[in-house]
């Protein structure tokens, strides 16, 4: 009995190893052979052992509603083709079409994954490749419906446009691109939607990278981004704008010689709308913002180490570099530009740590070139129509900040006693805390110059926050905050006011009260340093969805 159940075991072996050896495995491609070796299953996702497997002479298929293969069926299957392919070193742009999903590896890199259902679509990557052979992979799935699949290659052709790597995330560029593609232009306003298919709305950046021809000479180059993006030329950084922020532009400029150069843009979106556009224009174009030569020694000497377009001069800089390539102590800085005046007295100040110098229409207004702590001076001319501007500056060492601002100096002055302390520095009486990156300013709301950032949905860590500190006598004050025209699209800005009774909170609508001095209510103050007004980013509505302005706030006797 036992040798009849051995020798029955045995057979029963034998024949599961003859039915195993019968089933067919993927072939290995050769490095001359001129066709695909080919895999398929019947099921969507590659696995256990292939249904059959054959050979192509060329990866070009529409089944429509059929099958590749006898023994396949024709929904919800799944091929992978390999090859060897023989190339010139060279730039070779390979193409799919599918419907459903497609992958393409060369060398076991990812240069196409579009792995999702779709109706068919044409996709393409460009990939640098070594002279010799390289192993291509392709791998497909159909789920229900058509079926198409469809792959080739051919050199890339040469372009006067943009190569363009696409990232599924904002993380970075330290991973292979979801999506690579030929754009003959930066100039895109995607809105709340996506690059192409495949990629996300939001959590997405991409690289550009082109060769272009310059005649000799200055070159201001300009980029409007939302939310982060960077202009590079030849290794060199000319324009920064690398934060979350809502459409803005930036611009800077840079020397070149005559012949090609290498132009780089980095760009990320994060959350909301998304617009990236670069363009470059000889330097002398009009521009509405203040020239910015940038010197890495104290005394503008030489040629500067960068030069960039500044929409407003109000910098703290603290410890910190300007931009690469600038020391964190030790530079100057020039800014020019030109603005119009309508008749009458206005009233420069500066406030700087360290030296400066302000020419207004050819006139030298303030010459404080030495080292100071953070400082303000003020001087007043009567302009009418446009008059240059100049201000020198440079930092020696510590803290670096620099700021102009102006306003008509022939308006009848506020009420006897009436404090307003405005958002220029601490010397002022302004007090900003939080997150460098998140803080932003610009040229207009009260005295040309306003503060803003983005809002919190809660209280997190680093989250960025204001105070206003008072001179005043004790007594009974009313204060007002003033809120700009723009950059002011939150409903729920929650200002505290600390006075001699305690603390009141006053929740403003700034989207409501642009222009206009808002009224928080009259209060007994102390005459202390315990006397101010404080305003932060949290305001519980959905977070950076709405932007804070961060202005004057006034204190009038009563």
């Amino acid at each position: 009995m036992f040798r009849k159940l051995t020798l029955s075991i045995i057979f029963v072996c034998l024949l599961a190893g003859a039915a195993h050896a019968q089933t067919p495995q993927p072939p290995r491609p050769e490095h001359t052979a001129p066709f695909w070796n080919v895999a398929d299953w019947n099921n969507r996702s590659l696995s256990g052992d292939p249904a059959a497997v054959d050979t192509d002479s060329s990866l070009d298929h529409d089944w429509g509603a059929g099958s590749p293969h006898a023994k396949v069926n024709a929904d919800r299957f799944s091929p992978r083709w390999t090859r060897y392919i023989e190339v010139s070193a060279g730039v070779y742009r390979f193409t799919a079409t599918s419907d459903d999903g497609i992958r393409i590896y060369v060398d076991d890199d990812l240069v196409i994954d579009q792995w999702y259902d779709q109706s068919p679509q044409t996709f393409t990557a460009d990939a640098e490749l070594t002279a010799g052979h390289h192993l291509v992979k392709v791998e497909y799935y159909e789920n229900t419906g058509g079926a198409v699949a469809r792959v080739s290659w051919e050199p890339a052709p040469a372009s006067t446009g943009w190569r363009g790597e696409y990232f599924d995330d904002s993380r970075g560029f330290d991973h292979p691109p979801l999506l690579v593609r030929q754009d003959a232009e930066i100039a895109f306003n995607w809105g709340y939607g996506s690059p192409a298919p495949g990629l996300p709305s939001d959590h997405f950046s991409v690289q550009w990278t082109r060769t272009a021809h310059f005649e000799s000479g200055a070159y201001r180059f300009t980029a409007t981004s939302d939310d982060g993006i960077r202009v590079h030329v030849d290794g060199q950084l000319v324009v920064e704008g690398w934060y979350d922020h809502p459409a803005r532009t930036f611009s800077g400029e840079v020397s070149l010689t005559e012949g090609e150069h290498q132009i780089s843009v980095m760009y990320y979106e994060n959350t909301g709308l998304a617009v990236a556009q670069v363009s470059w224009e000889p330097a002398s174009a009009p521009s509405d913002s203040w020239r910015g030569e940038y010197f890495a020694n104290r005394w503008l000497n030489g040629p500067p180490a960068l030069i960039r377009n500044d929409r407003s001069l109000g910098f703290n800089w603290s410890n910190v570099s300007p931009a690469t390539g600038i020391p964190n102590d030790n530079f100057s800085v020039r800014w020019t530009r030109t603005f119009h005046f309508e008749p009458g007295s206005y009233r420069f100040t500066t406030t700087t740590d360290d030296g400066v110098r302000l020419w207004v229409n050819g006139h030298l207004l303030i010459d404080q070139w030495r080292d100071q702590a953070l400082t303000a001076h003020s001087g007043v001319i009567y302009l009418s129509g446009d008059a240059p501007l100049e201000m020198e500056y440079y930092e020696h060492a510590g803290l670096a900040s620099a700021w102009l601002t102006w306003e008509r100096d022939d308006v009848p002055p506020p009420s006897p006693g009436t404090v307003i302390v405005d958002d220029i520095h601490s010397i002022l009486g302004f007090v900003q805390s939080g997150s460098r990156t998140g803080w932003h300013t610009e040229s207009e709301g009260y005295r040309g110059h306003l503060t803003w950032t983005r809002n919190n949905d809660r209280r997190r860590p680093n989250y960025n926050w204001a105070r206003w500190y008072p001179s005043l006598a004790a007594g009974r004050y009313e204060v007002f905050v003033y809120i700009p025209e723009r950059y002011t699209t939150t409903s729920q800005a929650r200002y505290w006011v600390s006075h001699r009774d305690g603390y009141t909170l006053r929740i403003v609508d700034q989207s409501a009260n642009g222009g206009r001095w808002v009224s928080l209510g009259v209060y007994r103050f102390r005459g202390s340093r315990d006397d101010y007004v404080s305003l932060a980013d949290v305001t519980y509505e959905p977070r950076l969805s709405r932007l804070i302005a961060f202005d004057a706030v006034k204190w009038v006797p009563r």
